[in-house]
This record gives C-alpha cells, sequence and structure tokens, in this order.
C-alpha cells in the first residue's frame, strides 16, 4: 500500500494535542479566538436583510466554515462595490475578509471547531441525553405514585363504606343518621330482653352445675344476678333492679338535648337562664315582701335572741324570744327542693327514678358490662360442657353424675348446643361494631362528633389523594414539554458534530496529501 493511502487515525478526545504538537496549530489559539469572536459580534451589527442571510445567522455558533458561505453570500448582495481590481468597498465584506484571514491564520479555524467538537461529544450531547432520560424516569415515578393515589383513595372509599356499614349508616349525614339510631336503641335493647326470657333453662342448667360440684344450694341468688334478672322481668330500670318494685315515674334525660347542650357549650359560654325581669311603678318600695308560700315551722327555721330581760315574751312577730348567752343567730335546717319536668309535683311517698336508676339495666354502661361478663361466663361454661360431654365417657364421670340433678343427667348435647347458640347469640347482638359504636354514643354524647369525624377523615384522605394525583398528573406534562422540546436540540448538537467531524478529516487530509484520516471514539460519543 501506498504512503499516500496508509490512514491517519486521531483519537478524538487528543484531537487538539495532537494539532498542536504536529505545528498546525498555535498553542496560545484561544486568545487569538477571542479576538476574532469580538470581530465577528461587531459585523453581526450590520447585515444584509435576506432569506439566504437569516438562514445562515440562525444559532449562536459561528466558526470559519460559516463565516465562508457568509463572504459567499456578501459577494451578490455586494457586488455593486466591487472596483475594476476586483476589491470589495462595502465595510461589510471587507469585516467578513478579515475574520476569515484571522481565522486562517496557524489553522486557528482547526483548533477552535475541534475544540468545540469535543465540548459536544463530551458535554453538551451527553448532559442532554441525561436530562432526556432523567425525565422519563421522573415521568414513570409520576406514574407509579398515580397507581398509588388511586390505590388509596379506593382503599379509603372501602374503608368509609365498610365504617359506615358497620355502623349502619348510609354516609350522607353521618352525626344525623347516628342520633337516629340511638333514638331506636332502646327498643332494640328491649328485644334483646325479650330474647333473653329464653335464658332461663341455661341459667337453672348451670346453678344446678355449681351447686352440684360445690354441694351447695346458695348460689342460686348469686350465681349471674343479672343474667336472672333479665330472663325473668327483660330489660327493666336499674330503679326496678336495686329496689325490686316498679317506680312510679321515670325522670330520663333526653340524649338530642345533651348532645345540643354539648355543642352549645362549645360554641358560646352565654348562658341564657330563661329569667325575664320585670319592673313596675309598684316594685319600687323597699317593704315589698316577697312570698314564698313557705310556713316557719316547714321551713324549720328556729329563731333565738340573747338577753334575759326579753326572755320569754313574744316579740313583734308572735314568736317567743329564747334566753341565750350567745349572739342573735338562725339555725335553719336544710330544705329539698327538687325540680321536677312540667312543673308536676312529687306526691308523698311517690317513687321516682332519676339519673342513673332511671335507665334500662342494657342503657347502663355498669349493668350492661356486667350482664357481657355473665354472658361470657356462660359461654364458657356451656363450651367447656359441651366439649366433655361429647368425649367417650368412662367409669370416673359416669360415678361422679349418678346422684347429679335430673336436668344435668337428662340434657343432650343438642340441647347444649342450643344453649350455646342462644347465649352466643346474645352476646354477639351486644359487642357487635354497630352496638358498641352506639352504647359510647349513649353514654358520652360528644362521641357521636368523634365518630363522625373518624368517618369523615377517610373522605378527607380521599380528597387529598385526588388532588396529589391532579398534582402527578400535572407534573407529567410538564416534564414531558421539556422532554419533547430537548430532543429537536438533541438531534442539531448531533447534526453539527457529524458535520464538523467531516469537515475536520477533510482539512487534516489536505494537509497530508489527502491522506485519508479518521476520529476515532467520535462516533461511539453520539
Amino acid at each position: 500500500m501506498a504512503d499516500e493511502q496508509i490512514p491517519i487515525d486521531i483519537q478524538c478526545n487528543k484531537l487538539v494535542d495532537w494539532l498542536i504538537d504536529r505545528r498546525h496549530c498555535n498553542i496560545k489559539w484561544q486568545t487569538a479566538a477571542e479576538v476574532v469572536k469580538e470581530k465577528i459580534v461587531s459585523a453581526l451589527r450590520d447585515m444584509p436583510n435576506t432569506e439566504e442571510m437569516r438562514k445562515l445567522l440562525e444559532g449562536s455558533c459561528f466558526h470559519y466554515f460559516k463565516c465562508l458561505k457568509i463572504v459567499n453570500v456578501l459577494k451578490d448582495t455586494e457586488k455593486d462595490s466591487k472596483n475594476i481590481f476586483g476589491m470589495y468597498s462595502s465595510k461589510r465584506m471587507k469585516d467578513w475578509q478579515e475574520i476569515v484571514k484571522l481565522y486562517e491564520k496557524e489553522n486557528l479555524h482547526l483548533a477552535e471547531l475541534s475544540s468545540r467538537l469535543l465540548r459536544n461529544l463530551n458535554y453538551e450531547i451527553p448532559a442532554i441525553k441525561k436530562q432526556i432520560t432523567k425525565c422519563g424516569q421522573f415521568q414513570e415515578e409520576c406514574r407509579k405514585k398515580i397507581q398509588d393515589c388511586v390505590r388509596n383513595t379506593n382503599e379509603a372509599q372501602r374503608k368509609y363504606a365498610e365504617g359506615c356499614r358497620k355502623v349502619g349508616v348510609s354516609g350522607t349525614n353521618i352525626r344525623r343518621e347516628l342520633l337516629d339510631l340511638v333514638q331506636d336503641l332502646p327498643k332494640e335493647f328491649d328485644d334483646i330482653g325479650l330474647k333473653c326470657r329464653d335464658l332461663l333453662p341455661v341459667l337453672e342448667y348451670y346453678v344446678a352445675f355449681v351447686e352440684f360440684s360445690l354441694t351447695s344450694n346458695t348460689f342460686s341468688e348469686s350465681i349471674t344476678p343479672l343474667s336472672s334478672h333479665m330472663s325473668k322481668l327483660g330489660n327493666t330500670t336499674v330503679y326496678q333492679l336495686n329496689h325490686g318494685k316498679l317506680p312510679d315515674r321515670v325522670m330520663k334525660a333526653d340524649l338530642n338535648a345533651e348532645v345540643l347542650d354539648d355543642n352549645a357549650d362549645n360554641e358560646d359560654n352565654n348562658i341564657d337562664w330563661g329569667i325575664t325581669l320585670e319592673t313596675d311603678d309598684t316594685m319600687t318600695s323597699s317593704d315589698d315582701v316577697v312570698d314564698f308560700d313557705i310556713s316557719v315551722e316547714e321551713a324549720g327555721i328556729v329563731l333565738e335572741t340573747s338577753g334575759d330581760e326579753d326572755a320569754g315574751k313574744p316579740d313583734d312577730n308572735g314568736f317567743e324570744i329564747v334566753s341565750t348567752d350567745d349572739a342573735p343567730r338562725w339555725e335553719i335546717e336544710e330544705v329539698s327542693i327538687r325540680e321536677v319536668p312540667n312543673g308536676n309535683k312529687l306526691a308523698s311517698g311517690e317513687r321516682v327514678a332519676e339519673g342513673e336508676e332511671a335507665l334500662s339495666v342494657l342503657e347502663c354502661v355498669k349493668t350492661r358490662t356486667q350482664f357481657i361478663n355473665e354472658l361470657m361466663e356462660l359461654t364458657g361454661f356451656l363450651s367447656q360442657r359441651l366439649a366433655e360431654t361429647q368425649r367417650e365417657s368412662d367409669v370416673l364421670s359416669i360415678n361422679q353424675f349418678q346422684s347429679a340433678p335430673p336436668i344435668l343427667q337428662l340434657t343432650s348435647v343438642n340441647e347444649l348446643e342450643a344453649m350455646l347458640s342462644l347465649v352466643s347469640s346474645i352476646h354477639s347482638s351486644l359487642t357487635s361494631t354497630k352496638m358498641l359504636h352506639l352504647c359510647r354514643i349513649l353514654d358520652s354524647p360528644r362521641f357521636v362528633d368523634r365518630l363522625a369525624d373518624n368517618l369523615s377523615r377517610q373522605i378527607s384522605l380521599t380528597k387529598k389523594y385526588e388532588s396529589l394525583k391532579q398534582s402527578h398528573e400535572n407534573s407529567i406534562k410538564i416534564s414531558e414539554t421539556e422532554q419533547s422540546s430537548l430532543h429537536p436540540k438533541l438531534e442539531i448538537l448531533i447534526s453539527e458534530s457529524k458535520e464538523w467531524q467531516q469537515l475536520i478529516e477533510s482539512e487534516i487530509s489536505k494537509r497530508y496529501k489527502d491522506r485519508p484520516v479518521h476520529l476515532m471514539g467520535a462516533i461511539n460519543m453520539i
């Protein structure tokens, strides 16, 4: 192979050093390049307004080869300024011809264009590619977050629907619906009380077993007293449970009034006592007397004054003055004044259930808790007894129950299963999620607001996730816009880099008798 056919391979990253080492370019080429840049800026202030020139001036990167194209265009636009010697008198042409000569001096254009090519390959193109990749990753992350928001929204809606279902409301107006359910709670308690009438055989069986096991007949009243009361009388008042008699009157607080009172306390501390003060001209005298219709004897008032000289004498009001050594004093016995709704007066000896005793057994938290504990006790007993009965009988168990009461010997497994099912059913009725929430509202009216807030919080979470979803969708649109604007920039840089590579290879080849020149690694970088 002839020497002129041997290719010249140049490492792209060492291109500028290669040109300087072989004396093609000056080591201080950057200083000369700054001078050329200043002249280009000055020359661009006065350019012809043609379509071809506008295309050439697009972009901010000016190099030697673009300047040659500008000179070629000016040859047509400035041909009128050409003299007989072939020189141009136009300042535009002179400025750009000077710029071209400065570029050609010491091959400045080769060093500058090689430096720009390396900058594109090492920094500009990788940076844009990295930014495009980053935008794609950001969009993928946003899509995953949108899926999380959709999943969390569905989960919050499911929890809200499940919570409403557990407490028995539709969710339209949670607070109002809960209060309506509480108003129906006494009827549900009464239904449970009617169901407790079937507990009598269960209690008889349990009492018989305990008395037989402990060989004593004194446990019939102390074993599950509330269950016994409920099985006989149903869901009575606590007054009847405590005193064994029906009350003549039940003074029970209104739940809605308590809730309204609580809200009024939270919103306004002003108290309206419902008292209207009226003034009259006849009530200006200090001698006016208010008659409470209470005699001194009824009020338990004893008047005593000191002074032996007046002892035994009646005073102006007809009271006997008692002689003592002490100062005058009033001895007032406590008078119990009780307010009765609707202005009704209590008859003497009338039995009135008020406060906790006005509640039913299942409405009162203390008795309800005790009753639930007794049901759990019965459930545990029946479960154990059923397991013992289902086992194969041995000699010891047969001998042990020979002297047992008939109710223990004759009760079958099916009857025990029916007893256990009954007790479990009553227990489940009192311990369901809906019943527990309603009982807590009954015990503390403010709990209705807390329960409503807990359920409404799921709706707030739903709105929050919807807002986050919308935000992520907007972020994806912004990122896609940015990514789409980066692709044309990347294509322009790649196209320029390929063009510059060919121009540099061509210029170097001219200086080596047209030997083929290859910039190694440039293609891989692009």
